[in-house]
């Protein structure tokens, strides 16, 4: 699978391959078709329960709660939030929706006062779903805002130990979609119109820098990609700690049922210690991590230890620099049996690409159907090795944000027939291998020269004893115009044990100031804000680090030292 260039065009695109299911069909018909042909297949386990759900459970309890949608007189474009975490009815909920047309819209159960009410302004949703505990947060939301709500329904009301009673208005979701309805067996779903046009969810940016986004996801961006992944079959499992907030839980969920795959889902925090319990119990093929799990995966596996079971270990969310994929190859996974699968998207265009073919620190060739340009400053496309803005054309067009049409505007590059902005920092090689450079927006200058964080911190994780490192830009006092760059640095538990001394600021600085052999580096990519050590850094609930939230920390650590000074 190569990524060829256009030169008339002047862009790249990934090879030509017709989807093997219907993108015009709609989400519902589709997924309970997949689910009618194996009905005693399981399609869900739960790992801490152990309650398995198959195939003809959960096309049963879709059709159950798409009919109490229907009684309750919900329609196309009426928008229903859930926020919950990955329990054993999410996904008769979320396949419900789909099949009744109505819209739904994902938030993550750690979400704040304010991450909600900032989210309810944009989409205004009509009902909540979700775990006692996050509708409590929802609606204290819902009335700052004056959001009156027409239902609220619970799955989780036992959730860590706090015993929390709904009160007797609300809806347990739990006991309606186990209750057989009438006519569930003769039950056909309706066409809701184009699928292109036809929104199925809203989810959100990642959050890494200021409040998300609400990005809308139509029913074609769902059909279209999530089909026959390579070296899996029916018989393989998938874990993913993501709650469905996330786009890669999203995928997932539709991953694993449009090819007949097991999920293993789980209510409890991700930690490398549950990630190594639930491959080993249930001999996980596919698991999907971020690249902060997958190091402490690798940091918690004894020297001699492996999963044997997996045969994708995936990787995304951020950028996985070279040896983080080497340790995984070596570390964790058993030799010509396991591979690290590095993919890169975004939520706005769905998968970009896949590293299928390793090279470097590439994330691979573009996905079928996939466009994509690099263009500078002015708008103007860019040859081979030639660094830019990345812009994608996905296979079905992207439909903007929810509330939002000034930033909806904004993403739409101009006149370029479908391509979207990404914000990311890229190139392709002559080869047509795309690279990932930084993201546009966390791009900082000294002296007129562009500072790429992602540079500095791939070269700063070569140093042992660094666990976790993100690199900010900090105002310079004396110069307004330049950015000091300025490293995060989280210590590995026994940073001495390699070396025989613990790592220092000094070590950082001048590791980024001159090679091993003594050669000086650009003088612009000096640390010249320092280094601070700290014990853990801000990150979002699937693990991505929190840029903006981490400079506010440098920023505040800056200031406290000044003053003690």
């Amino acid at each position: 699978m190569m990524t060829q260039y256009d030169p008339q065009a002047c862009c790249w695109r990934g090879p030509h391959r017709p989807a093997v299911l219907n993108p015009a069909a709609n989400l519902g018909p589709v997924l309970l078709n997949i689910l009618e042909r194996t009905p005693k297949k399981p399609a869900q386990v739960n790992g801490v329960t152990g309650c398995m759900l198959t195939c003809d459970d959960l096309r049963r309890r879709s059709i159950r709660f798409v009919k109490f949608l229907i009684a309750s007189d919900y329609r196309m474009g009426d928008v229903v939030v859930l926020i919950a975490r990955n329990s054993d009815n999410v996904a008769p909920i979320v396949f419900g929706c789909f099949l009744a047309g109505v819209t739904l819209n994902t938030l993550d159960p750690s979400f704040g006062l304010e991450e909600v009410e900032h989210i309810l302004r944009l989409t205004r949703p009509r009902t909540v779903i979700g775990d006692c505990d996050a509708l409590v947060v929802v609606r204290e939301a819902a009335f700052r805002i004056g959001l009156c709500l027409d239902k609220f329904c619970f799955l989780l009301h036992e959730i860590n130990g706090c015993d929390f009673t709904p009160p007797d208005s609300w809806i347990s979701v739990d006991e309606l979609v186990q209750k057989q309805v009438e006519g569930e067996d003769g039950f056909v779903p309706a066409y809701r119109g184009d699928s292109d046009e036809l929104i199925a969810a809203i989810v959100c940016s990642s959050g890494t820098t200021g409040l998300p986004k609400a990005v809308r996801i139509s029913h074609a961006q769902l059909i279209q990609p999530y089909q026959r992944v390579i070296q899996l079959d029916q018989n393989d499992t998938i874990l993913c700690f993501s709650t469905l907030y996330w786009i890669s839980g999203l995928q997932m969920l539709m991953t694993g049922v449009l090819n007949g795959i097991r999920r293993i889902i789980t209510t409890q925090p991700a930690t490398p210690e549950l990630a190594i319990q639930l491959c080993k119990r249930y001999d996980v093929t596919l698991l999907l991590v971020t690249p902060t799990m997958a190091s402490d995966i690798i940091r918690t596996l004894a020297p001699t230890e492996r999963l044997p079971s997996v045969k994708l270990f995936a990787v995304g969310g951020s950028t996985v620099p070279k040896r983080l994929r080497d340790e995984v190859n070596r570390r964790v996974l058993v030799t010509g049996r396991g591979r690290i699968l590095v993919g890169y998207g975004t939520s706005e265009t769905g998968n970009i690409a896949y590293e299928l073919v390793p090279r470097e620190d590439s994330v691979g060739f573009l996905l079928p159907g996939v466009s994509a340009k690099i263009v500078n400053e002015y708008g103007q496309p860019l040859g081979s090795n030639e660094t830019g803005e990345l812009l994608v054309r996905p296979v079905h067009p992207f439909l903007g944000y929810h509330g939002d049409e000034l930033a909806t505007k904004a993403a739409r590059a101009n006149g370029s027939e479908g391509f979207v902005h990404t914000g990311d920092i890229a190139r392709f090689d002559s080869d047509g291998f795309l690279y990932l450079v930084d993201r546009k927006r966390e791009i900082f200058k000294y002296d007129g020269f562009q500072i790429a964080p992602t540079e500095l911190e791939e070269l700063i994780a070569e140093l042992p004893g660094v666990r976790y490192v993100v690199v900010v830009g900090l105002p310079d006092s004396d110069h307004g115009f330049n950015d000091l760059a300025t490293a995060l640095i989280v210590r590995e538990t026994n940073d001495t044990a390699s070396t025989g001394k613990a790592l220092t600021e000094q070590m950082v600085i001048d590791h980024c100031a001159r090679t091993v052999d003594g050669r000086a580096r650009p003088q612009q990519k000096w640390l010249r804000g320092g280094v601070i050590f700290v014990d853990e850094l801000p990150m979002t609930a699937s693990g991505k680090v929190m840029r903006s939230a981490v400079k506010q920390l440098a920023k505040q650590r800056q200031s406290l030292q000044s003053t003690n000074s």
